[in-house]
C-alpha cells in the first residue's frame, strides 16, 4: 500500500496540473481512441452509452470494470467502469471526464492513486449519487475499528454541515470538497484527527498543518493506513 500523505493533496503544480488538462482536451479534438472489442463487450453489458465511453477512453488509456468489495472485505465486479490513466494525473482526468460527461446520467470519482508507481484509476457510474459510489468501494477505517457505516454516517454528517462534495473514495480513504468551509479550521482539524489520526501522525504532523492544508486547498482528505 503506498503512503498517502495529506500535503500531497495539493501542492505547487498548479501549472503542470492545468497545462496537463489543456493537453487532454486538445488530445480529444485531434481523435479519440476507439474502444477494443473488450470494452465495447464491457460497456454494452453494463448498459452503458458506447460513444460516451468512447468519448471517456479519450482521456485515458483504457477501460476495465469498476470492482468493488462485498460486506466480507472480498472484490466483487460492480455496475461501473474505471479509465486508466498516466501516472499523478488522476485529478487532471476527472476534471475533463466529469466534464465530457457534464448533463448526463453518468458520475466520476477517483478510484485509485498510484502515487507515481503506475497508473491513477477513474471510476464512471451511471448515477448521480455519490453515496452509490461509497457503497461500492466500501470505505472503512478497520484498523482504527471504523467500519464503513461509522464512516459513512460521518460523512453524512459532514456533508449536511459543509456541503461536501465527493471527489473520490477506496478502500481506506476518502477525499471531497468543501461548498460551506468551516468557522474554525483548527477546531475541525482536532474534529478530524481524533477520526482519522494517520491523516496527522503520518501526514502532516500537527493539527495546526492539517488545518492550514484543508483551508489552503478546500480539501478535506481522509486515510487509516
Amino acid at each position: 500500500m503506498f503512503e498517502q500523505p495529506f500535503l500531497i493533496k495539493a501542492s505547487a503544480r498548479v501549472f503542470r496540473h492545468h497545462f496537463a488538462l489543456l493537453l487532454l482536451f486538445v488530445t480529444c479534438a485531434n481523435g479519440r481512441a476507439s474502444l477494443s472489442s473488450d470494452e465495447e463487450v464491457l460497456v454494452k453489458g453494463l448498459g452503458f452509452d458506447p460513444v460516451a465511453m468512447n468519448s471517456v477512453k479519450a482521456l485515458g488509456s483504457s477501460l476495465e470494470r469498476l470492482m468493488g468489495r462485498s460486506v466480507d472485505f472480498q472484490r466483487v465486479p460492480a455496475a461501473g467502469v474505471v479509465l486508466l490513466t498516466k501516472p499523478n494525473e488522476g485529478h487532471t482526468v476527472l476534471i475533463a471526464v466529469r466534464r465530457v460527461l457534464a448533463g448526463s446520467s453518468y458520475s466520476a470519482y477517483l478510484n485509485e492513486q498510484a502515487f507515481g508507481h503506475g497508473p491513477d484509476r477513474v471510476a464512471i457510474m451511471k448515477t448521480s449519487d455519490p453515496y452509490a459510489y461509497l457503497a461500492v468501494v466500501r470505505t472503512d477505517g478497520v484498523n482504527y475499528d471504523i467500519d464503513h457505516a461509522q464512516v459513512i454516517a460521518r460523512y453524512r454528517e459532514l456533508t449536511k454541515r459543509y456541503g461536501l462534495l465527493l471527489v473520490g473514495a477506496g478502500q481506506d480513504w476518502l477525499e471531497a470538497k468543501f461548498s460551506r468551509q468551516p468557522e474554525d479550521w483548527k477546531v475541525f482539524a482536532k474534529e478530524v484527527y481524533a477520526f482519522c489520526p494517520d491523516i496527522v501522525d503520518q501526514g502532516t504532523g500537527t493539527v495546526e498543518a492539517l488545518a492550514h492544508e484543508m483551508r489552503r486547498t478546500n480539501t478535506l482528505y481522509l486515510w487509516w493506513d
